[in-house]
């Protein structure tokens, strides 16, 4: 599609560039293409709205399913770099027009104890969309923003990126502040409508809690929820649908904290594994458009609640092209040493187990991981298709771990190798997962000798999944692996979303192959930007 020339003049190109590919999130590898290019935002905005005038048209964006926890999977919508900062400029032209509290979420603390505030509750509600992302209705969102904003230009211009990226009218691309902010908009009238009627409710995106005075008015609260909702085109999770009696939903706001310390013989260990965890994994400093979000979901987590972390909370703001390395102390590993443990220990039959539980020992594990593979503690390394197999949602815990232990000497690394070379060879991980023992892979310096998982990364280059087959490249070109043929003859076959990884890749093995292939000056900068990259560790 063609934008016009009114709108190309008003959308800030530059500054989205800029944020799109310095931004990722921690349900994905890293794109390295994205992040060699962070120093040439300026000309990539340049060539960016030079195509705008045109009318391209470009394929749907590319899907992966990411493990969600035991209960399923979630769709992410991998986008192209034109289509990214197109849907971060038009959103943030039309933000400007829209109430603030839809634009900044508050902290989420303040939305979980607002109700506790409410004058003579005696009941809490507590229920969420199911689905949300993949069900909001392009039109409904569409009459929604222009009542808001009046910023027509660009809400069609926005209606139209949707629906060819999505393939449909209906949904969102999921993990990306735009479509937190478009989603936020798009359930407003909901709470608008439930409050005219006297309801005490609050929303934290498709989220609900209401207070009520009594029991029969907490049922008819949820009632019209569940009503202003289908007129949005959606229902309620009923698996998530819960009434409490107030104090028992104070409780309820630090139950997961207490059972991990319930789990833990020592408060202070957990609080070790908590202060390592927080400076590692997030991202304190506020950048320009204000998305400081958490890359780690945060702690006290409901057992239902850890199961569903917002887009938001997924996305990390990078400020330069490597994450900060946190040091781990002796009194942090001891901590981690025992999560893992608990989480060894655990009884895996449902009969034993309850949902808890079994929240509580992956979240545990989920910060012990990368803190034991730092910490050189070789012990899980044996039980990691066990890992992936029972806990597939901590896959990049699992990466992590496997880059941290390899960066403790050359006898880990061989150690690692030999892992690597096993996991490759079995067939049951998603392609999800398989992406990230392939970037894993491409982290953990090339062994004198030939090894099993690099002829498996040469596969996955030739027959993978788009997604698969980019991450795999971009391995081998880190590994120094030169497999030019093979990496050729996949460019044109993984779309638009991930040929820039591909190339990447294919520059790192050989820059006049590269040059061969490259189809425009976004390419032409990323062949350049291969030149200064250093091999890490």
């Amino acid at each position: 599609m063609s934008l016009p020339e009114a709108l190309l003049q008003r959308l800030d190109f530059e500054t989205a560039v800029k944020v799109e590919l310095a931004t990722t999130n921690r349900l994905m590898p890293r794109r390295w293409d994205r992040l060699a290019l962070v120093a040439h935002a300026s000309e990539i905005a340049k060539w960016l709205k030079a195509q705008y005038r045109r009318d391209k048209m470009e394929p749907p964006a590319s899907i992966l399913f990411v493990d969600k926890n035991r209960k399923g999977t979630r769709p992410i919508s991998e986008l192209s770099i034109r289509d990214r900062v197109l849907y971060r400029s038009l959103v943030t032209l039309i933000a400007q027009s829209l109430p603030d509290e839809l634009v900044r979420r508050p902290p989420i603390e303040s939305f979980r104890h607002a109700p506790l505030d409410v004058p003579n509750v005696r009941y809490i509600s507590k229920t969420d969309v199911a689905a949300y992302y993949e069900f909001i209705d392009h039109e409904l969102l569409h009459d929604e923003l222009l009542a808001q904003t009046g910023e027509a230009l660009a809400i069609d211009a926005l209606m139209d990126l949707l629906e060819r990226m999505m393939g449909r009218r209906v949904g969102l691309p999921q993990v990306h502040k735009a479509s937190d902010i478009l989603g936020d908009t798009y359930i407003d009238p909901a709470k608008r409508r439930l409050r005219r009627a006297g309801y005490e409710v609050y929303t934290f995106s498709d989220d609900f809690r209401i207070a009520s005075g009594s029991l029969a008015g907490a049922r008819s609260a949820l009632e019209a929820c569940a009503a202003e909702v289908r007129l949005l085109g959606l229902v309620l999770n009923e698996s998530k649908t819960y009434t409490y009696a107030v104090d028992n939903y104070q409780a309820s706001l630090t139950a997961f904290a207490d059972a991990e310390a319930k789990l833990f013989d020592e408060e202070t260990a957990l609080r070790d594994l908590r202060l390592l965890v927080e400076s590692d994994y997030s991202d304190d400093d506020d950048d320009e458009d204000g998305e400081d979000e958490d890359a780690e979901p945060g702690f006290a987590l409901s057992d239902t609640e850890i199961e569903d972390i917002t887009d938001s909370d997924a996305i990390v703001e990078m400020n330069g092209t490597e994450e900060r390395q946190a040091e781990v102390d002796r009194a942090q590993l001891r901590a981690a040493r025992r999560a893992w443990e608990i989480w060894m220990d655990e009884d895996e039959s449902e009969e034993t187990q309850s949902s808890r539980t079994a929240a509580v020992t992956e979240a545990l594990l989920s910060r012990s991981l990368p803190i034991l593979g730092a910490g050189g503690d070789r012990h899980p390394l044996e039980y990691l298709s066990l890992v992936l197999r029972y806990e597939p949602a901590l896959t990049p815990q699992t990466a992590k771990y496997i880059v941290g232990l390899a960066g403790n000497g050359k006898s880990a690394r061989r150690l690692v190798r030999t892992r690597l070379d096993a996991l490759c060879r079995e067939d049951n991980f998603s392609t999800w997962q398989k992406m990230w023992l392939a970037d894993a892979a491409g982290n953990v310096v090339r062994g004198d000798s030939d090894h099993a998982h690099y002829e498996w990364l040469v596969e996955c280059v030739r027959v993978g999944a788009p997604a698969l087959a980019a991450t795999a490249a971009a391995a081998l070109g880190k590994l120094g692996l030169s497999e030019t043929d093979v990496v050729v003859g996949a460019l044109d076959r993984v779309g638009p979303s991930w040929r820039p990884l591909m190339l990447w890749g294919l520059a790192l093995m050989d820059e006049d192959q590269a040059e061969a292939n490259r189809e425009d000056r976004v390419d032409q900068l990323l062949i350049e930007a291969t030149r200064t990259w250093r091999q890490p560790g």
